[in-house]
């Protein structure tokens, strides 16, 4: 009969897991050898570059109503490489008077039409808002309410062509449960 202690048994366990982290290390090394050695071969398929590498036009922007009721922080992008076309915007936005505030998360699929730097801008969507009040207000009083409400965009946005400065303004009607209500909105930010 063998006897085994169990330091005997400590050592031997140790000495299997060096083993199998320096096999795994000396099996990274080497396949990073090897890929290396692939990158160096060189290249003898002559190819032609057709594709022209554009961004999707992005723009973030504060807006002061519109779809978010409040002052909002947006960001605007195409689904396209286009500057024109369908894309979205979405925001967060907050807006504080004493007794009376509105906090909102506009969403809005929109379609630019135009050419240059002018723009027909279309959109709808919703916007969650969560929004108390009393009627002793100080200049707006806001309904309270929790939930979501339908928006439409019809309205100008300049934009230029290789980035900067945006400007946007709209007419924004405002769908909710106890009727419709005619907005607008007004806006300016940064296209990169």
């Amino acid at each position: 009969m063998i006897f085994v202690n169990k330091h005997t048994i400590q050592k031997l366990k140790m000495r299997k897991a060096f083993l199998l982290k320096a096999t795994l290390l000396l099996l990274l090394v080497t396949s990073h050898f090897c890929l290396k050695a692939q990158n160096l071969e060189e290249d003898t398929v002559k190819r032609e570059s057709t594709i022209t590498s554009t961004d999707r036009p992005r723009s973030v922007f504060i807006e002061v109503g519109g779809p978010g009721l409040a002052l909002t922080l947006n960001y605007d992008t195409r689904f396209g490489n286009d500057r024109d076309k369908w894309g979205y915007r979405i925001g967060a936005g907050y807006y504080n008077t004493g007794a009376n505030w509105v906090a909102s998360v506009p969403f809005q699929i929109n379609y630019l039409y135009g050419t240059g730097s002018s723009f027909l801008e279309l959109g709808a969507g919703t916007t969650f808002v969560r929004s108390a009040g009393t009627t002793n207000g100080s200049f707006f009083e806001f309904d309270n309410l929790t939930g979501f409400i339908g928006t439409a965009t019809i309205g100008y946005r300049y934009q230029q062509d290789n980035g900067g400065i945006n400007f946007r303004i709209a007419f924004v009607p405002i769908l909710y449960n106890e009727g419709l209500i005619a907005a607008g909105g007004i806006s300016i930010g940064y296209t990169f």
